[in-house]
């Protein structure tokens, strides 16, 4: 989140990047923390910023889009940005990782290598994380999937929805899910054409920082 956070600090906003229980430090911390842990750091935080700034506006990539959906339908900022927000996933194996989590621990993952360009903190995290898919972080964000849909009817901030033709992970359809059940009247869909999942820092990062700024300026 680094590149959008630098250019929305570069705009003007003050910018806050919390940084989720479990992440960034190693698979155990990862194993050991569920979707209440980031819920509750989202929160505080949003409770953090509304103390100092008379405006908060939110703005959430992949899993952070389910997090942001329900920081809006509790806290009901004015503005949020759902960046290939997770309320869906091409992988089938998703909705088994519930039953799963009980048997297996973890699975290869099959990704592409970035080595040849990655420093030694990023190449650790890559060995920590990526290389290996971690079933119980997975049921995590699966009964997040479930528990932001069914608040989707409870969000009326003004929503701007980034989903990309590229992205893999994240079926376009989701935006339809969001733009048909949120209350909000003011909404917009942009859908980018070749930009993988991380929408916010790949090929087409600079769009998609100028749609969020635009957005949040109005």
């Amino acid at each position: 989140m680094k590149y959008l956070g630098g250019r929305l600090a570069n705009e003007g906003f003050p910018v806050s990047i919390p940084r989720l229980p479990g992440h960034g430090t190693n698979h155990e911390d990862f194993l050991s923390v569920s979707w209440r842990d980031w819920m509750r750091r989202c929160v505080d935080e949003y409770l953090e910023l509304s103390s100092n700034y008379d405006r908060v506006f939110v703005a959430g990539l992949s899993m952070g889009g389910l997090l942001t959906a329900l920081v809006a339908a509790q806290f009901h900022p004015e503005r949020i940005a759902l960046a290939a927000p997770a309320f869906a996933a091409n992988n089938p194996l998703i909705g088994l990782t519930p039953f799963l989590r009980w048997f297996v621990t973890s699975a290869t993952a099959p990704i592409k290598s970035y080595d040849g360009r990655m420093n030694d903190e990023e190449r650790y995290l890559e060995d920590e994380y990526r290389r290996r898919s971690w079933v119980g972080p997975i049921a995590e964000l699966r009964a997040l999937q479930k528990i932001a849909a069914a608040r989707l009817h409870l969000i009326d901030s003004q929503t701007l929805t980034i989903i990309s033709k590229g992205d893999h992970t994240v079926p376009a359809k989701v935006a339809d899910l969001i733009e048909s059940r949120i209350r909000s009247s003011q909404k917009k869909r942009v859908v980018l054409e070749t930009s993988p999942h991380v929408v916010v820092n790949d090929v087409e990062k600079e769009r998609v920082a100028d749609e969020i700024i635009e957005w949040f300026r109005r």
